[in-house]
């Protein structure tokens, strides 16, 4: 006899069992999104801040330098500016978090990057010793800061021109342009002037270069304050503050937003678009949704960087506060980051002018915009929001313009294309690995899910079968008890002669008449 305790217990776990197996597989995405976000929240000593701090990613910068191949007719407005591309300049970066502080009375971290770039050989096509000749990036920041001054400090500073800044152009090893840096001598005296006298001569740096001096500091990317994700998962990656504030000396009116880089609010959506916040040009850049794909066996959301993402405030009213005070508003495709770039008028496009106004490609000799190859891409993994691949392109152009008393008081207004970066981020092999275990675990738990279910229903419904099956047992054992013969011997007395012929009448009651 099967005790009652043993059906009670069986039935009690095949009922919790059924009961959380149809929950888990009812409610399988959030709580693989209750997991993933636990998981994925920046905590002091877990593995997912490891990889943060010093990710494995392998990123590749190509960098690609323009040659002014005419500057020789510099003052003839009739001429245009002719340019040849030098590149690419490959440099693979090394990046790290240091001086990591977490602050829990409201949920960030703060850190300082520092990035190391170290030169490759084999995929380059260019030197670091090729010549490149541009404009004089230091007069035209100082021309285009001098108007500005009183008029005795611009009168001391033409006649100091005068003497130091003759040359319209400089030729340096593109080295020199990149990482390395170098002085002029305008620069040595600047450093001369105490900075209370002429606070609009301060320059922080002893050497000039497009990627100076980023190789190796801390100082060029600022420091940084990001949302751990604790209080709110949306918030995850988000930049806080950059330089212990939360709006840019560059626009104060514009509050910082956009990923610091490694993380999205997950899962992603379609249609919704993503940003990031670029120290290099001291802003939020938005990158807009485009279409899926799959990336060698994972489907990933691929973002594209757009014309509206690089156009004026009149075009994008998103872009506005980006320009205010003396800021110069251009046609679109070209972002003012003057006030990023200590003053001088450097603007940033897509590489060759991509998607930008025909005006500016039409104003230079030697520009070739190419959608494969100067369009900023993004892969992402939706679950996750995990980095598949980037592919991030950028250029930075220099605006001449004609002044009176200058050394390009004759030359037409035109924006000078100097460099242009494309940043290639992949995702590595192990961590691919890890996330084509996704949809895996995904396949496991629904069928696990479904196993769960069956097996409960079996424990809950075990016993009871097993009794109302010994009891219809027992009822026909009952039944056959009531007769011992045999199917043959009960057959043989209805087939006897002797009841052949013999037919049976029920007996007369009492009373009643025969028929």
């Amino acid at each position: 006899m099967i005790g009652k305790q043993r059906i009670l217990r069986t039935g009690v776990a095949g009922l919790l069992l059924f009961t959380c197996s149809l929950c888990a597989t009812l409610y399988l995405e959030r709580i693989e999104q209750w997991v993933l976000e636990g998981f994925m929240v920046l905590r002091p000593n877990s593995l997912i801040t490891d990889l943060w701090e010093s990710p494995s990613m392998d990123t590749a910068v190509d960098l690609y330098m323009f040659n002014w191949t005419n500057s020789e007719h510099l003052n003839d407005p009739t001429v245009k500016p002719r340019f040849e591309e030098f590149g690419p300049y490959r440099f693979k970066e090394k990046m790290q978090k240091l001086n990591v502080v977490w602050h829990d009375e409201n949920s960030t971290v703060s850190y300082m990057r520092r990035s190391r770039f170290d030169f490759d050989e084999a995929g380059s096509a260019g030197r670091p010793t090729d010549p490149i000749v541009a404009p004089n990036l230091l007069i035209v920041g100082i021309y285009q800061k001098m108007w500005s001054w009183s008029p005795m400090l611009r009168t001391l500073m033409l006649m100091t021109l005068n003497l130091y800044g003759k040359e319209t152009t400089m030729v340096r090893p593109a080295g020199d342009w990149m990482f390395d840096g170098f002085d002029t001598p305008l620069l040595k005296m600047s450093k001369m002037v105490p900075t209370n006298l002429m606070p609009e001569l301060n320059f922080p740096y002893e050497k000039i270069g497009y990627a100076y001096p980023r190789n190796g500091s801390m100082e060029i990317y600022g420091h940084h304050n990001v949302y751990t994700g604790r209080q709110d998962f949306s918030k995850l990656g988000q930049i806080a503050r950059w330089r212990y504030n939360n709006v840019t000396a560059s626009s104060p009116r514009c509050r910082l937003k956009g990923s610091a880089g490694e993380f999205h609010p997950i899962p992603l959506e379609k249609g919704r678009n993503i940003s990031y916040f670029l120290p290099d040009i001291c802003r939020e850049l938005e990158v807009d949704y485009h279409s899926t794909t799959v990336f060698e066996g994972v489907e990933g959301y691929v973002y594209k960087g757009t014309a509206r993402n690089m156009a004026n405030g009149t075009d994008n009213p998103q872009n506005s506060c980006y320009c205010q005070d003396n800021c110069q508003e251009v046609r679109s495709g070209l972002l003012n980051i003057s006030s990023c770039w200590y003053g001088a008028p450097v603007f940033a496009s897509y590489p060759h002018f991509h998607q930008a106004d025909p005006y500016y490609v039409e104003q230079v000799d030697g520009m070739k915009p190419d959608k494969d190859r100067h369009e900023l891409v993004v892969i992402l993994e939706p679950k996750t929001g995990m980095i598949l691949e980037i592919k991030a392109r950028i250029m930075a152009s220099l605006l001449v313009e004609p002044r009176p008393s200058g050394i390009y008081r004759k030359s037409r207004r035109t924006f000078f294309p100097l460099i242009w970066a494309d940043y290639h981020v992949r995702i590595t092999p192990d961590l691919l690995t890890y996330v084509k275990l996704i949809p895996i675990m995904e396949s496991l738990g629904k069928v696990c899910g479904c196993l769960g279910i069956a097996l409960g229903l079996v424990m809950m419904l075990w016993y009871p079968r097993q009794m109302l099956w010994k009891k219809l047992l027992m009822q026909k054992i009952e039944i056959n008890a009531l007769d011992t013969r045999t199917p043959e011997q009960i057959k043989g007395v209805e087939e006897s002669p002797l009841l052949i012929g013999v037919q049976y009448v029920p007996p007369i009651k009492e009373g009643a008449s025969p028929s």
